[in-house]
């Protein structure tokens, strides 16, 4: 503690010596009256050059030092009011004062002179060799150090003073490499006055004495607080080092600034304070920009008695302390708590913008002082994460409020309150008191909580850094378990956990409540990895060892491989616990694991199996989705040729379900084909050979409904291109045999939308080939009514080589597809009737209305592979089908043709389908 009596008793007594100067010494007056050279005897008065045993007084004017070495007993520079004066070292000029009174730059007592001391060049120096030194007495004093110049106080236990006085400005400058005050005593920078030292450019103060128990006072030392100092050290290679006690903000403002590179050096056996006593002043320590340091000593206090301090680090400085830093400590035995403001900002203050962080190097913390006792976490994580490695102990506040922060000391006794308004906390030790998360706040890590917990914002122990957050809901790369030993909270809050989701055993990242909990929780379970698999208990996410009043409720979709999972709380002796289980019903009791219920299976399952069936069915065509074609005589030739261009339109509605049941899903298509025939061939101009080109767009959307309640969007759109041959054993009226042919490549892009999660997008491709063949023969004949009645058996081998590529979901999921190289046979008759009416006779009309029955039968099911499980569509193995329509030749050139046909399968499978076709024959 400093002793001020004394102080002001030393200031007394200085004055007494200044105005006893000239009767204690010899004095040479300065009157300039040749020229500004010190070593011109004219310009002094009485014509002697001052000397070891005289004192130098400069009342006014401009003096030079150069090219010589002078020695004086004292000097006084501008010391009445009125005064302005500039002495000047430089060139090889050295001036040394060997007196033991005081030396005096601007002002002497009660005046308000104006001085200047300028020490410039490397081979200039100033040198004090049993005195101190005040600038800034009463008035305005300036002190220059610049260039390589150099100033040495030896034996000076007063030091330099900057603005003794309440009436005095003190201004000190070591400006560039080289420049140099060495002092073997104090320095004081704002006395009673307004005192500033910059230190520049790699400047260089040292100051190694103890005068009145400090090295260094910044601001105030007679309890007047309209003074203050500023210190201000900026730059690569400058550098404040200091021996003892410092003092930042005394009995008045005291501020310091270490910036760019530059350094201050507190000896290790001596402490800082800032913000020693006086309450309404401004009292703060800058630390920024890379490089910069202050290596404050022992112990660095903030705040005694009333008053507040704030300290800021920040874009990279660095504050080291050998033991610890208190935080509003009251008193010298911190026995009494401050009952001012105090503060420690990493980055930014709390009401400005975040800034990139600095470095607090201590062992320990403590914040004394509850409320008042403040560390703010107000940064931004451009060059990464802050890790804070002190331990924190006290009552007072830790503000987290911007960028990520890892706490990594055992602060289990902290008492106070944290509170995480904005970034993220990571707790990885202990940290006690209570902690509060709001809306926009992140509290994670491995580490245990001490105190209570509100959350009203997000906690998630798998996030160990800023780099392992991916979005608002996926988090950390591994698992971990966060411990609350206080009772839990929750205001709406939010809990992301990392899981493997697979079994019952599946690590995963946990919450464990040793005391109450009460509120509700939404919880969002990210999988690492998990396949998914059958549970029976669930695998544990949340622990409560108190009352379980709280609610935990899933958030999302918990999705691994085909599995759907819940979030439900245990039963029986786990009943203040909750689980993940990937089972329809409630959790079993462990002492009686009956009744597990159903596995859940995704609806996505249901919409990649829909897109590869719609894919691969849509474009399966029949030879009378074509029909035949009519003859005719080409006008010039004679030449009998045969062509056409047909177009179908289909529109259906399908139903299925997955083969456990719990997937139903529902899609509509439309396909639209075109072709035509560019050739034809016959040997006996009875039969013929026709080849045609076919291109054709259809897609598909389909929607998966599961029993979990979940829902799925599927959809798939492609184009085909193929050809296609027929032969008719009897091209005129198509009796007899017939053989149809046709081969399509068709490519196709494909969506899975499911229920609260990315959608998903992927192609599928392949080859689709068919022959058909029948016979068509006449059972009837009815010339009234101009209509024949004929009966065509057929058959029909399709192969389906549509095949999706294999995918790999967001989650994690790979999903394949199951059903491609599927034979599907169809075997069934046609009955028609083929006629006119009698008003149509003669005109090339004729119409043919007919039903149809068949068998379908499909090898190989449609499916889903996800993460190993397959899903299957069932009841599409065996379907039967009833297909009735209409073809018509409208003349010689048209045809049309449409029909509705209805599949039915077994387990629901069902489709409806409805086409319309049209030909133009050239």
């Amino acid at each position: 503690m400093l002793t001020f009596r004394t102080l002001k008793l030393n200031n007394i007594t200085l004055s007494l010596l200044l105005v006893s100067l000239s009767s204690s010494t010899l004095a040479e007056t300065w009157n300039g009256s040749v020229s500004d050279d010190w070593f011109e005897g004219d310009n002094w008065s009485p014509n002697t050059i001052p000397n070891s045993a005289t004192s130098a007084i400069i009342n006014n004017g401009q003096v030079n030092l150069s090219n010589g070495a002078s020695i004086i007993n004292q000097l006084q520079l501008a010391p009445a009011s009125n005064n302005n004066a500039q002495l000047t070292i430089s060139d090889n000029g050295h001036l040394t004062m060997v007196g033991t009174n005081v030396i005096a730059v601007g002002g002497a007592s009660g005046s308000n002179g104006s001085g200047k001391i300028v020490v410039t060049g490397d081979n200039a120096s100033l040198t004090m060799a049993n005195t101190s030194l005040y600038v800034g007495l009463y008035g305005y004093g300036e002190l220059q150090i610049i260039d390589g110049g150099k100033m040495y106080m030896q034996n000076a236990s007063r030091g330099l003073i900057l603005a003794d006085h309440l009436s005095a400005t003190g201004i000190a400058e070591v400006d560039g490499q080289g420049s140099l005050i060495d002092i073997a005593g104090n320095l004081t920078v704002g006395g009673d006055g307004k005192g500033y030292l910059n230190i520049t450019n790699g400047g260089t103060v040292n100051t190694h004495g103890s005068y009145n128990n400090y090295s260094l006072l910044i601001g105030g030392y007679n309890g007047d607080n309209r003074g203050g100092g500023v210190v201000v050290i900026d730059g690569i290679g400058s550098t404040l080092n200091i021996t003892g006690d410092v003092y930042i903000g005394n009995t008045a403002s005291g501020k310091m600034s270490v910036s760019n590179g530059a350094k201050v050096n507190v000896l290790s056996t001596a402490s800082s304070y800032l913000a020693d006593q006086q309450n309404d002043v401004e009292n703060s320590v800058l630390v920024t920009g890379q490089g910069s340091e202050w290596n404050a000593g022992k112990n660095l206090f903030i705040g005694r008695s009333n008053a507040s301090g704030a300290l800021t680090i920040n874009d990279g400085g660095r504050v080291s302390v050998g033991q610890a830093i208190g935080v509003g400590y009251g008193d010298d035995n911190a026995s009494l708590a401050s009952t001012g403001i105090n503060v420690i900002n990493i980055g930014g203050t709390e009401s400005s913008a975040p800034h990139a962080a600095g470095y607090l190097d201590a062992p320990a913390i403590q914040l004394f002082t509850a409320d008042n006792s403040i560390l703010n976490l107000n940064h931004t994580d451009n060059t990464g994460d802050y890790i804070l490695a002190a331990v924190i102990d006290g009552n007072g506040t830790i503000n987290q409020l911007a960028g990520t922060t890892t706490l990594t000391g055992a602060s289990s006794d902290f008492t106070g309150k944290t509170q995480i308004s904005g970034g993220r906390l990571i707790v990885n030790n202990a940290l006690g008191g209570q902690v509060n998360i709001a809306e926009l706040g992140m509290l994670g890590g491995s580490g245990v909580i001490n105190g209570n917990v509100e959350n009203a914002g997000l906690i998630a122990p798998g996030i160990l850094s800023s780099s392992n957050v991916d979005s608002p809901t996926r988090f950390g790369s591994g698992f971990n378990t966060l411990t609350v030993n206080g009772d839990y909270v929750s205001n709406n809050g939010k809990l992301v956990l990392n899981s493997h989701l697979y079994d019952d055993n599946s690590p995963t990242d946990k919450l464990v409540i040793n005391g109450n909990t009460s509120g509700n929780t939404h919880v969002w379970v990210d999988n690492l990895g998990g396949s998914g698999a059958p549970t029976l208990n669930g695998i544990e996410l949340i622990q409560v060892n108190g009352l379980s009043d709280g609610e935990f409720v899933k958030s999302g979709r918990i999705v691994a491989g085909a599995y759907d999972y819940s979030l439900a709380r245990g039963i029986g002796s786990n009943a203040t616990n909750w689980y993940l289980t990937s089972f329809s019903n409630e959790l079993v009791d462990p002492e009686n694991p009956v009744n597990l219920g159903e596995e859940m299976k995704r609806p996505e399952a249901g919409s990649y199996t829909a897109n590869l069936a719609a894919a691969s069915n849509m474009f399966v065509t029949r030879l009378h989705d074509r029909l035949g074609e009519t003859q005719y005589i080409d006008a010039l030739t004679g030449e009998q040729k045969v062509t056409s261009m047909w177009l179908r339109n289909e529109g259906g509605h399908n139903r299925s379900r997955d083969t456990s049941g719990q997937l139903k899903t529902q899609s509509n298509r439309y396909v639209m084909q075109l072709g035509g025939d560019i050739a034809q061939w016959s040997n006996n101009d009875l039969n013929r050979l026709h080849l045609g080109v076919m291109a054709g767009y259809g897609n598909s959307k389909s929607k998966t409904r599961s029993k979990s309640s979940y829902q799925s969007d599927g959809s798939v759109d492609g184009y085909t291109v193929g050809m296609y041959s027929t032969w008719y054993a009897n091209d005129e009226d198509k009796s007899g045999w017939y053989v149809d042919g046709w081969a399509q490549y068709g490519w196709f892009n494909n969506t899975v939308a499911g229920q609260d999660l990315a959608s998903e997008e992927y192609k599928s491709k392949g080859v689709t080939t068919s022959v058909e063949s029948g016979y068509t023969f006449k059972v009837g004949e009815n010339t009234a009514k101009n209509a024949s009645y004929l009966i065509q058996p057929k058959m029909q081998m399709t192969w389906m080589g549509v095949k999706a590529d294999e995918h790999t979901e967001a989650n994690g999921t790979h999903v394949s597809g199951k059903g491609d190289g599927n034979i599907q046979t169809r075997l069934g008759v046609k009955a028609f009737m083929n006629g006119y009416a009698d008003q149509d006779k003669g005109k090339d009309r004729v119409f043919q209305p007919f039903v149809e029955a068949n068998w379908v039968h499909n090898t190989k099911d449609f499916g889903t592979t996800m993460d190993g499980i397959v899903v299957k569509q069932d009841g599409a193995a065996n379907i039967g089908e009833l297909k009735l329509g209409v073809e018509g030749q409208l003349n010689k050139k048209v045809n049309v043709w449409g029909n509705v046909g209805q599949q039915l399968g077994n387990k629901g499978y069902s489709d409806t389908a409805v086409m319309l076709g049209v030909k133009y024959n050239f």
